[in-house]
């Protein structure tokens, strides 16, 4: 993780979706925060890397005025993310469990200890932990690390930190999981894919991507079966989703972007399956209570209601003004989609 020292004003989230790229500027504190600019670009190439070209539209974004200063936050790409979840000495012994992770780490992904930097938190101890210490790490290769800053930085902005995802969007969350005791969950809804955040104790203690269920996916079966231009399709998806009826539309268009949509849901709820039933086996006293929609997807008609019907949680999806102050237009164009550049804009220092 980089840190760079400067002004007074935040940072600058950075969001880096499938198809678009999302920015969030915040002022205020932790249960203050409010947004002071915000803003969306088209990816030049859509579900690639970062590219140079991605960049020079996000440096135009802010040489348009409402943004402050040039420091960004972004989350490291979930491909390139290290992740582990380990059984260590307990913190009591005095054992290294920093240095321990690492190895770990290294083990797993056949890493040189030093060629990557990595973060860890202890997790609440599972049901038969014994006396040891549980810790989930996650590491970023020196080298990509570079890489990424370069493209950034090329375009002469600073990258004040590379955060993780997860994080960051537990990070945004956090007024709306107060109170809660058992089994929380955050699923990001993307176009090429789902992120699933689970949460227990306030601490994230599992992270999966459902590369299965992204939006995109939806769109272009659609697409196909009613011979439409993809940003028709795309269109009938977020107008319709599951709704019984939609003005302008026939019936029968109506029911076949239904039956699409359910089976997005019935892949959804099969991809999470396998975690949650890992962390039923790790905390089995921990029953779920609430999941978070947020990302572009959440906004699809019906798709709460429906995983409201078939989960054991209380789904809710975020909206922008739940998570911080905002105008009504933003909220109105960015609604769950700006979660992550939010979580991303509430880094600081005492998060490293």
């Amino acid at each position: 993780m980089r840190l760079l020292s400067g002004t007074s004003s935040l940072p600058i989230g950075v969001d880096i979706g499938g198809r678009h790229i999302k920015a969030v500027q915040l002022r205020g504190a932790p249960g203050r925060w409010c947004v002071t600019a915000a803003g969306s670009i088209p990816r030049d190439n859509p579900g690639g890397p970062v590219e140079s070209a991605d960049i020079v539209q996000l440096r135009d974004l802010f040489a348009k005025g409402l943004f402050k200063g040039r420091r960004v936050v972004l989350a490291v790409p979930f491909s390139q993310l290290l992740t582990g979840i380990m059984e260590l000495p307990p913190r009591s012994s005095g054992a290294p469990i920093e240095q321990l992770a690492r190895g770990e780490l290294s083990r797993m992904h056949r890493r040189e200890p030093n060629s990557f930097e990595i973060a860890c938190w202890d997790l609440p101890a599972p049901a038969r932990a014994g006396g040891a210490t549980y810790v989930m790490a996650a590491g970023f290769s020196h080298e990509k690390a570079d890489e990424l800053v370069d493209i950034v930085e090329a375009e002469h902005l600073d990258v004040y930190a590379l955060d993780i995802h997860a994080s960051a969007v537990s990070r945004a969350c956090s007024p709306l999981l107060q109170g809660v005791t058992g089994i929380a969950a955050i699923l990001d809804l993307g176009w090429d894919q789902a992120d699933l955040v689970l949460i227990y104790q306030g601490v994230v203690v599992y992270e999966r991507k459902l590369v299965k269920c992204g939006i995109g996916s939806v769109v272009d079966s659609l697409g196909r079966e009613l011979k439409l231009h993809h940003k028709k399709s795309e269109l009938l998806v977020r107008q319709v989703g599951l709704s019984p009826e939609c003005a302008d539309i026939t019936p029968a268009s109506v029911r076949v972007v239904n039956l699409a949509v359910n089976a997005y849901c019935e892949a959804l709820v099969e991809e999470m399956r396998i975690p949650l039933s890992y962390l039923a086996n790790q905390y089995p006293d921990a029953l779920p209570e609430t999941l978070l929609l947020v990302g572009g997807g959440a906004r699809i008609p019906g798709l709460e209601g429906q995983l409201n019907s078939v989960l054991d949680f209380y789904v809710r999806t975020v909206r922008s003004g739940d998570i911080v102050k905002c105008s009504p237009d933003i909220e109105q164009q960015f609604g769950p989609s700006l979660t992550a550049a939010a979580g991303l804009g509430q880094f600081s220092e005492r998060n490293k």
